[in-house]
C-alpha cells in the first residue's frame, strides 16, 4: 500500500515522498492513465515556461542526481528531481520543497550556475542542442497561508529616492535670479541596490496532484500537504504518522 491513508509510521522526509510519488505513480508507465499524465505535464510545462521545446515523450525520472554524473569537477548535487528525454535532449532539473521553504541564493543561484557550466555548448558542443530547465516544486498551501507569493527576494528590493516636494504655486523652484550665498555641496544619493533577479517557474505539488486519476494518490497527496503549513516544527508529533492514534 505505497498511497495508504491509514494512521502509520512514514517518513517525513522529501525523499520519500518524492519516490512514491514521482516513480510509485505518476512517471511509473504500468500505472493507469501514465499517457495522459505525460501530455498533460507537457502542457503544465509550457504554461509555466513559456517553452514549447520542453515537451516529454519518454521520460526517466532519477532522485538525487549529483553533478559528477555530468561534469567531471563538480561534485556538488544537481537536483533532487530530474526528468529527462535523452533522446530528444530534454532534461528537466527540479529541486522539490515539501515542508521546507526555498530561497533564491540557495535553492536557485547556485543551482543555475553549475547548469551553466555543464551545458556550455563551447567546452561540450554534443550539448549545444540540449533544452534544459530549473524549477522548484513547492506548495501552495504556503502561499496561501503567507498571504502572497513564497519569493524571498521579492520584498528586498530598494525603494527610490522620493522626489523633492514641489511648490504650491506649480513653480518649480526658487527664482534663478535671485542671489544667494553658495549652498554646501548636496550630498549626492548612493546608487540604488538593484532588485536581486527574478525566478517564475515554480511548479506545485497540489497541480501535480490534480493531474492524476487514482483517488487513493489524491487523497495522500492532500494529507501530507496539510503539513506543510503545521505549526509544529518536529512532524514526528504529528499523529497522523502515529499507529493507532
Amino acid at each position: 500500500m505505497i498511497f495508504s491513508n491509514a494512521s502509520l509510521i512514514e517518513s517525513e522526509k522529501e525523499r520519500n515522498l518524492c519516490t512514491k510519488f514521482f516513480a510509485g505513480y505518476f512517471f511509473n508507465e504500468f500505472t493507469a492513465g501514465y499517457a495522459k499524465r505525460i501530455v498533460q505535464f507537457n502542457r503544465y510545462l509550457q504554461e509555466v515556461t513559456g517553452r514549447d521545446d520542453l515537451a516529454l515523450q519518454t521520460p526517466n525520472v532519477s532522485f538525487d542526481t549529483h553533478a559528477y554524473l555530468c561534469h567531471e569537477r563538480l561534485r556538488s548535487k544537481l537536483s533532487d528531481v530530474l526528468v529527462s528525454d535523452p533522446a530528444r535532449q530534454v532534461f528537466l532539473f527540479i529541486e522539490t520543497k515539501y515542508l521546507t521553504n526555498w530561497s533564491y541564493a540557495a535553492d536557485v543561484a547556485k543551482a543555475q550556475e553549475r547548469l551553466g557550466k555543464i551545458f556550455d555548448a563551447e567546452k561540450k558542443p554534443h550539448l549545444e542542442n540540449a533544452k534544459q530547465h530549473y524549477f522548484v516544486l513547492t506548495s501552495k498551501r504556503k502561499e496561501e497561508a503567507a498571504g502572497r507569493p513564497i519569493n524571498p527576494w521579492s520584498t528586498t528590493a530598494t525603494a527610490a529616492p522620493t522626489d523633492l516636494a514641489q511648490p504650491a504655486d506649480g513653480t518649480v523652484g526658487p527664482d534663478s535670479s535671485q542671489t544667494t550665498e553658495p549652498d554646501a555641496p548636496a550630498e549626492v544619493p548612493a546608487p540604488k541596490k538593484p532588485a536581486p533577479p527574478s525566478f517564475t517557474s515554480l511548479l506545485y505539488w497540489e497541480d501535480l496532484a490534480q493531474m492524476c486519476d487514482r483517488s487513493e494518490v489524491r487523497q495522500y497527496m492532500e494529507a501530507r500537504l496539510k503539513l506543510c503549513i503545521s505549526s509544529s516544527r518536529n512532524q514526528h508529533k504529528s499523529g497522523y504518522f502515529l499507529p493507532g492514534v
